[in-house]
């Protein structure tokens, strides 16, 4: 019931903010994402036994969902000098050398994996139609999530990544595809008409499966965190990171897509 009522709450929050928000303020809504995800992301890795450096992964992961605002600019420039920091916030600190590597690897991880995925929606926002585009993406991706919860729940037996995550399923996974068909067909069906549905359907399978690799891989980060939620934000849902997770690996292949073939 805490999931349905947080849906419910949750899903006319995101579509006033992807339709009415101007680029600028957009912008400002994906970066306080980003800056929760990156805080959520460094709670995880400090049960881990690995500090990293907050402060800066948030920085660096807030200027570079600036540089996809702008149009892609200054991205070379931010790869060029992204390690700089981090390594001089190591080198200034004085610490033990065993935890450089695990310390700087982990922060750069921070970085691309909260900053780097959750940007990418600016890009596909400044797009000709880009609302609809992330409507077309959220309904996708929550249709099969959705579906893979619950037939999971109702009839999945055979564990998908037990060590990962225990209670998936491969019934479930088969499930969540069909969910994504679906919600890629009345997708097209209710406001993306103009874009051919095979276009549709096939970016909706890859963006399905993609997308439970995100699941999986944020599960990854909470067994090695030995937690159960990345946060307490949303009720029923846990953090930022956990609603987000598939969203986030879909994002860029829907990005790719979009620019390569359609």
């Amino acid at each position: 019931m805490e999931r349905v009522l947080s849906g419910i709450v949750l899903v006319p929050a995101v579509v006033a903010a992807v339709y009415f928000s101007p680029p600028w303020i957009f912008f400002l809504l994906v970066a306080a994402v980003v800056a929760i995800g990156s805080r959520e992301y460094f709670s995880m890795i400090s049960k881990m036994g690995v500090g990293g450096y907050p402060v800066l992964g948030l920085a660096l992961s807030l200027l570079l969902a600036l540089c996809y605002q702008l149009d892609g600019r200054y991205v070379l420039e931010w790869t060029a000098l992204a390690l700089l920091p981090i390594f001089a916030a190591w080198f200034l600190g004085k610490k033990d050398l065993r935890d450089a590597v695990p310390q700087i690897a982990y922060t750069l991880l921070g970085v691309f994996y909260v900053g780097g995925l959750l940007g990418i929606f600016l890009p596909i926002r400044n797009m000709e139609e880009g609302r609809f585009l992330i409507f077309f993406l959220c309904v996708v991706i929550w249709m099969g999530d959705t579906a893979a919860y619950y037939a999971g729940r109702s009839f999945g037996k055979t564990p998908l990544a037990p060590s990962v995550s225990p209670k998936k399923t491969v019934e479930g996974a088969a499930a969540g595809v069909v969910g994504n068909l679906l919600g890629g067909t009345a997708a097209h069906l209710w406001f993306l008409g103009h874009v051919p549905l095979i276009h549709c359907l096939i970016v909706a399978a890859i963006c399905g499966i993609i997308g439970q690799f995100g699941d999986l891989a944020e599960s990854v980060l909470k067994r090695s965190a030995g937690v159960k939620d990345s946060g307490s934000l949303i009720p029923g849902h846990g953090g930022i990171l956990d609603r987000m997770d598939s969203l986030m690996f879909a994002g860029p292949a829907f990005y790719f897509y979009l620019r390569w073939i359609v």
